[in-house]
């Protein structure tokens, strides 16, 4: 895949300057109806590439991660659909180990050329992920419905603006229950879309609590990423 300059954003956040690279949006849906596989996946899954921007969430959840620094420094965390790999980073940069998640192979591709590109260290298998004693990102390919990773294995576990559809809140549900240690804690950023309600619903169907704690006007930073209302919750085990 090839990344164009004109497709990338260029700010300061959480105290350094970042370069992101974005895929563009436009051909991805346009080449859809042309793309037998995008087709079938969307049929199957209703999966449409959100993956391929920088959503207002991101810059939230980045400000409470860097509020949240000194819990996940040093610590193996993981970025639950990472898309463009922009929260992912500001874990790393924050001094935290990080598994970049997602279920679109061409976003993991994207995250890995965004560390590159931001000077952040990258490993190449998972084992080296865990035994890294320094802070580094690992892509990998993740479906939550059957996870690939260890169970009870990550004390902290985040996410920016991943439930679209109501179908999959009960299975995002099934994988923190499934993959946070006894007592860890999973934060996830969203927009204040009216969808998110069945989300906080969904949560008392499962041995977890949730509370709101933060939220934020996030910044417009381009013509293409737009100030947004971010709220923060967090999830924990009851």
């Amino acid at each position: 895949m090839e990344y164009l300059e004109k497709d990338s954003v260029q700010f300061e956040h959480i105290g350094r300057f970042w370069h992101i690279y974005r895929a563009d949006m436009e051909s991805l849906w346009e080449n859809m109806e042309k793309d037998q596989e995008a087709l079938q996946a969307f049929q199957d899954d209703e999966r449409l590439p959100y993956w391929a921007e920088l959503w207002p969430s991101s810059f939230g959840l980045a400000d409470w991660l860097l509020q949240k620094k000194k819990n996940i420094k040093g610590k193996a965390c993981l970025d639950l659909g990472c898309g463009l790999g922009f929260t992912a980073l500001c874990g790393v940069h924050l001094g935290a180990k990080v598994l970049a998640c997602d279920y679109e192979q061409r976003a993991l591709e994207l995250a890995e050329f965004n560390a590159q590109k931001n000077t952040l260290a990258l490993c190449k298998e998972y084992k080296d992920f865990w035994a890294s004693p320094v802070p580094v990102l690992f892509p990998l390919y993740l479906d939550w419905r059957q996870p690939s990773i260890s169970e009870k294995s990550f004390s902290f576990i985040w996410a920016a603006d991943i439930a679209y559809e109501r179908k999959f809140m009960p299975e995002i549900l099934k994988f923190l229950d499934y993959a946070l240690t006894v007592d860890g804690v999973f934060w996830i950023a969203e927009p204040s879309r009216t969808i998110y309600q069945y989300f906080l619903e969904e949560v008392k169907n499962f041995p977890l609590t949730i509370e709101k704690v933060y939220a934020e006007l996030s910044p417009k930073i381009s013509e293409h990423i737009l100030s947004a209302r971010v709220n923060i919750w967090e999830i924990k085990r009851k």
